[in-house]
């Protein structure tokens, strides 16, 4: 037999220890290595994005506005419009501003405290008919029951003026913007009630019927108070005071031909004797619509205070509120 060739002697021992090598151990040395990629791609950081530089440039404030400050912002060399809420630096507060507030809660308080003592003497005018013994005698010489009525209808509504000027002067005062607009309300209200009342009153005046049931009640309770000695008394005064007799003249009184009645000495004329003519009605008539344009002056000056009211209020509560958004900034 012959000998083995040289060239075979030559393998090494770490060939033969690799082809000695079980498969699990080829595979755990795949996975280590498998494992010191990941952690060396893992070490490796991301490379970080460069910086936008951003330069800010102060511009001239609005002219227009005065609480509006403007700035420009640069981002990579593209000018783009910002705006930003106004600084305290930039709000605009003149002191007109201030004296403009100031002027309409003094003008808001000197009403109120007028509306104030308005509505007290409308309430002691109410007790004074509720009290007075020579108010309960008309009534009852009238047999009418309105001046028990009227007299507790002032003075519910003096109490509630009262209330109404108590109301707007703390509220102006105080600068509550709720009371205030509750005063408001209530105004409003008691303008379209007093428009309402005057047209109802307008249209009953001008109404022929309600004329003649009003004279009717009137020849009525004058027959009535002529008969008694206590309740002429009335009639006496008031023929007296406006120099009248009777309701339409001095034929009211043989208007019962079963009683007729003598023509009181109220009638006459204290100079000639002679018995006047003009009767009541037409005398009362006389008298209010003498009187009428007083009425209707003190009306409309009511109905324009309340108006003057409405606006004052309005603007101080319009102040009020751009007030509270300049101090928010």
């Amino acid at each position: 037999m012959g000998e083995p060739s040289t060239g075979d002697s030559s393998v090494s021992a770490g060939d033969i220890e690799m082809k000695l090598k079980s498969p699990d151990e080829k595979d755990n040395e795949t996975v280590s290595s498998g494992d010191s990629k990941v952690t060396s791609a893992s070490d490796e950081k991301p490379p970080k994005p460069p910086k936008r530089d951003y330069a800010v440039e102060k511009a001239e404030t609005h002219q227009q506005s005065p609480t509006e400050s403007v700035e420009y912002a640069s981002v990579n060399k593209r000018k783009k419009l910002v705006s930003f809420p106004p600084r305290p630096e930039f709000v605009y507060k003149p002191e007109s501003s201030e004296a403009y507030m100031t002027c309409l809660k003094h003008c808001l308080v000197v009403i109120n405290l007028l509306i104030w003592l308005l509505g007290a003497v409308i309430t002691a005018l109410g007790i004074w008919i509720k009290v007075d013994k020579e108010f309960w005698n008309i009534q009852t010489n009238l047999n009418v029951t309105q001046f028990n009525t009227a007299s507790w209808v002032l003075i519910a509504a003096g109490i509630i003026i009262m209330l109404v000027g108590f109301l707007g002067c703390y509220g102006a005062m105080a600068s509550r913007i709720c009371m205030l607009i509750v005063f408001s309300i209530i105004v409003i209200i008691v303008l379209l009630l007093e428009i309402a009342v005057m047209a109802i009153v307008w249209s009953a005046v001008s109404n022929k019927n309600v004329q003649e049931e009003v004279k009717l009640r009137a020849k009525t309770a004058m027959q009535r108070m002529t008969n008694d000695e206590n309740k002429r008394y009335f009639i006496d005064l008031l023929q007296a005071k406006l120099q009248c007799c009777g309701v339409d003249g001095p034929s009211d009184y043989a208007l019962n031909p079963k009683d007729p009645k003598p023509i009181p000495p109220s009638c006459t004329n204290k100079d000639t004797g002679v018995p006047n003519t003009r009767g009541c009605y037409e005398a009362v008539v006389e008298f209010l619509k003498n009187k009428a344009a007083i009425v209707g002056g003190v009306a409309l000056a009511i109905l324009l205070l309340q108006v003057c009211v409405l606006v004052f209020t309005t603007c101080l509560i319009c102040s009020i509120k751009n007030a509270a958004t300049n101090s928010i900034f």
